[in-house]
Order: C-alpha cells, then structure tokens, then sequence
C-alpha cells in the first residue's frame, strides 16, 4: 500500500500536539511521526479490509490481550495507525510488545479521554488542515519568502518582513536593486542600529505601531518606504517593507501594503499556532520519558537527541517560597516558559517540561559545550527568574548522557541532587560534575534506605545503645570520620580528652565489632553512620539486641 500525499494533510506529530501527550502516547512508529492521517475509522469486522494508507483506526471496546489484536496490527502494517484505549501500564507494555513484533503504528490512548473526543478531535484537525490552500494570488500559504517575492512583484519594489522584535525573516529575492539598509537587513537579520534609532527618534516606529495604514519613512541615507504593521487583532505580528526603487510608492501601493499584511497577519499566526504545537508536543513527550513511558526511538527523533549526547537540567522554586506548592501547576506556567525560551534560543533542538512541581530542561551536548556553559545558562535563568518573576530558583545540571533510556534514571540524579544540602545564597545551581562524592553517597543512601537489612550490623547496635543507654558511641564515630581519623581533631569537635574518645573507639570494636582500622569495616561504618545521621527518624524503629548491655 502506498500512503497519501503529504502536502495538505494533518500529520501523527502535529495530531500529538493537538491532542496532547498527557492523554496519546506512540507506542511504536516504525513509519515516523511525519505518517499521514487523512480519515478516522471506528474498528469493526469489516474496517480492517476497506482501511487505507493514512487511516487512524480507533479500536473502540479492543482490549490489548484480545486475541484478535495481533492478527489485526499484522494485517493493517505501519502505513494506517491504530489506537487502543489502555487501564494501566501492564497493558501498555503488552501492546508496545505486540506493535514492535507486528511493525504496526501504535497509540495509546488515555482513560481519562472519550472516544467521542478523540473522534471529534482527530476529524477537526484532518478538515482544517486540508482545508490549507494557497491564496487567491497562488501563494503557497506558511511560506513567507514566497508571499515576499509575490509582494515584490506586486508593488515593483524590494520587500523585507520582520517579527515583532524587528529581526528579518523574510524577504524578496527578485533581484531589485537594493540600498545599504535593506544590505545590512538582510546580512545581520535585522535593520542597522542607526536606522532603527533614527526611526525612533523621529517617532516613525510608533507612528507604525498605532496606524491602520501604511507609513510612508524617508530615511537621510536610503530609498523612501513604505511600512505597515502586520496585526492579530491588538497584537503586533510583524511589520512589513518595501523600499521604492523604478515605481513611485503612491495610494494603491498603499492599498496592495495594506492587503499583503492581512494575509502576512494569517501566515504568522498559523506559524505561531506551529510553533506552539510543537512545543508542546515535544513537552509532552519529555514528560512521558521522564516517567519512563513512550518510545525511545520516537523521543530520540523527535526530541533531536538520536545518536546525540544530551544532559538534563531540573529548576525547582526554593522551599520558603510561598508558590512552591508541587501541585500548582499554574504558578509553574511562566517559569517553564522562560526556560523554554532561553533554551530554544541557545538549543535549536531539545525540550522543556514541568512535572510533580519542578522543571525539566533537556538539550543536545552539541559541539562538546562544556559543562560550565550549561551551568553558566541555567545560573542566567535563576537570575532572570529572580529579577522578572521575583521567583527563588535552585538548579541541577546532569552529568553528559548517550542513551535515551536514561532519561528516568538521570531524573532521578538531578532531584537527588537538588535535595543535598549543597546549595545556598551565593551557590543556586550545582552540576553532576561538581558534586560527584555527594551524588554518588545520596544514591547510596537511597539505596540503603530501599533496602533497611543493609543497616544491620556493629552500627546498628551503637545507635540502640544511644537511643536506649545514653551512651554517645554514634557522634564519637562520626566525629573520627569527620577529622579524617585523627583522633586529636576529633575530640577537639566533642569538646572531650583525646584518651576519652580513643577509649570509645576501643568500645565501639569490642562491643560491636566495627574496627576503624579495617579498610572494609571503616567504608561500611562510615556509610552506615552517614545514614543514620542523616535520618535520626530510623534509629526509633530499630530492635536489635545491644551487646553493651551484655
């Protein structure tokens, strides 16, 4: 079967932006997320034999251990997708299992979301989007450099479109002749400084800005222009120029300016409503490999991360900040769009997400940035965030990493790190890098906290003996590993006689067998110790019999 034409139809990625990837996950696309959907099919006995390439076929009351689904997703192949409503990840995994055998496009869908929603959304987004022509002067609609060169041709001038910031992203290539403005326009992407500063002084920008019309702009050291705003509804999109060369700039150029920036006006905000779904598809995406769902292979192309190194940056709001509860998902809105903008400008590929009350960034490692610069931008963000949002920001950079299966595990890094106690006023972003030793005993620490039976020990009988006799053989070893075995250092920070702690110590190898002059016994002692004071909470549950009392 050969698909349809990709030209005017709705794509599987930009259906996922639409829909949203809190409530479609891809489980399998082996014909990419640029697959066709031309039509929604409800699935019945005889939907398989009259689907066609380009398909979405919506498996209404399937379950995925259903007999027939293996038969069904062999038959239909990778050019028609097929979706399953899902009750839990078990059943997630079994389809995923089943998509990859079969080499079928797969999604799952959400039990939070109707079928009638998903049929209602699915064919409004295939009628809008087929419904994309090019305009009444043959224009292909979204192409700006297009609609320029049709403009130049229209009003027998050079023309230049630039974004509301002013910086070019279009212009005319017909081969007019052109002034040092539109020269250095088009070589900088944006007009010179003295240009922009003269139309401010004379107070032509604003002029533009507040007019319906075309203003009419006669700088000293260039051809006379016309300029428009080009406008979503009080917004400005835009502004458009065209500079007057062999044809005078009269009333109908004026009238034709007027008109080309309606239609620019269309083409920006359909480029805008694009930019956007994108956005959020790929947040949508990193949010699912954060959690350890979706494709890998469908995350690592879409996410520009294939073959590609990547870190991942965690922001979460300090503590004391009265906005920092983890379920304010709304507070949490303009933060993740600062960092997504700083990183897209720096990142052309990559993704920002927000989930359980923090913020996740993830980029491409590209031309071996060192980690310093990655650390340098997230420092900018806090700041940034601090200044304009008046928000107390704490950062973790991630160590560099190659596969994308890592992306829950190195979550988990980045949070750990930001629960050390690492960070303060004067240090509100810490990198793996930096911070190894104290990485590496937080998992540790988990770990054991995980797994309670590797507290057992000489340790375990110190600490019942503490909490049961009041004996103090805990901060005596702590403050040995403290002082780095000295033992002079070390009753310097109990305020005792260095024969009263060397006498503890003696106490602590006969009673509980923890000898500090066995390598193995000290390593394992001194994690042990780091837990239990870092987690006084666990000494009140232990039971273990005190050989002291003996």
């Amino acid at each position: 079967m050969t698909p349809p034409s990709r030209g005017n139809t709705l794509s599987l990625d930009t259906f996922l932006g639409l829909v949203g990837g809190d409530f479609v996950d891809v489980l399998h696309a082996p014909a990419g997320l640029a697959l066709p959907i031309v039509a929604v099919l409800i699935h019945d006995t005889s939907t398989a034999a009259q689907a066609s390439p380009g398909d979405l076929v919506l498996a209404i009351g399937v379950r995925p251990d259903d007999p027939d689904v293996e038969p069904l997703m062999t038959l239909l192949g990778h050019d028609i997708t097929l979706a399953f409503k899902i009750r839990d990840d078990l059943e997630r995994d079994l389809l995923r299992k089943l998509a990859v055998t079969c080499d079928a496009t797969v999604l799952a869908i959400s039990p939070e979301m109707s079928w009638d929603q998903l049929h209602v959304l699915a064919r409004r987004a295939i009628s809008s989007t087929s419904a994309t022509v090019a305009d009444e002067r043959g224009v292909p609609f979204g192409d700006l450099f297009a609609l320029a060169n049709s403009a130049a041709a229209t009003l027998e001038g050079p023309v230049i479109i630039d974004d509301d910031r002013m910086e070019v992203i279009a212009f005319s290539s017909l081969g007019d002749a052109i002034d040092e403005i539109r020269q250095q326009s088009i070589l900088q992407r944006r007009p010179p400084k003295e240009f922009i500063a003269w139309c401010e002084s004379t107070g032509v920008l604003p002029r533009v800005r507040q007019s319906l019309r075309p203003v009419r702009v006669v700088p000293p050291d260039g051809a006379t222009r016309l300029v428009t705003a080009i406008r979503g509804g009080t917004d400005i999109l835009g502004y458009i120029w065209v500079a007057e060369t062999t044809r005078e700039l009269d009333q109908q150029s004026e009238d034709l300016l007027a008109e080309i920036a309606r239609v620019a006006s269309l083409q920006l905000l359909r480029s805008r409503i694009s930019e956007d779904l994108d956005r959020r598809l790929r947040s949508d995406l990193l949010r699912n490999a954060l959690s350890d769902r979706g494709n890998p292979e469908t995350v690592a192309t879409r996410l520009g991360i294939q073959g590609v190194p990547f870190r991942l940056v965690s922001f979460v709001r300090e503590h004391n900040d009265p906005r920092s509860r983890s379920d304010d998902q709304v507070a949490l809105r303009p933060l993740e769009d600062l960092v997504a903008l700083r990183v897209e400008a720096s990142h052309r590929r990559g993704a920002v997400t927000s989930c359980n009350g923090r913020i996740y960034a993830l980029f491409p490692a590209l031309d071996d940035r060192p980690t310093r610069e990655v650390v340098a931008l997230a420092n900018e963000i806090v700041g940034q965030a601090a200044r304009q949002l008046r928000t107390d920001l704490r950062a973790a950079v991630s160590g560099e990493i190659t596969d994308v299966d890592q992306i829950s595990d190195t979550r988990r890094g980045v949070d750990r790190l930001l629960n050390l106690p690492l960070l303060d006023e004067q240090r509100r972003v810490v990198s793996f890098e930096d911070s190894v030793a104290e990485a590496v005993l937080s998992e540790l620490t988990e770990l054991i906290l995980e797994r309670p039976r590797l507290l057992q020990g000489g340790v375990a009988g110190m600490v019942v003996s503490d909490r049961d006799r009041g004996t103090e053989y805990l901060p005596s070893l702590r403050a040995f590993f403290d002082a780095g075995g000295d033992l002079t250092a070390a009753a310097r920070i109990l305020y005792v006689h260095r024969n009263t702690l060397k006498y503890r110590l003696t106490r602590i190898r006969d009673a509980f067998g923890v000898d500090v002059d066995d390598p193995t016994q000290r390593l394992v002692a001194e994690l042990q110790v780091a837990v239990f004071t870092a987690h006084p909470d666990l000494q009140s549950d232990l039971k273990v019999t005190d050989p002291a009392a003996d």
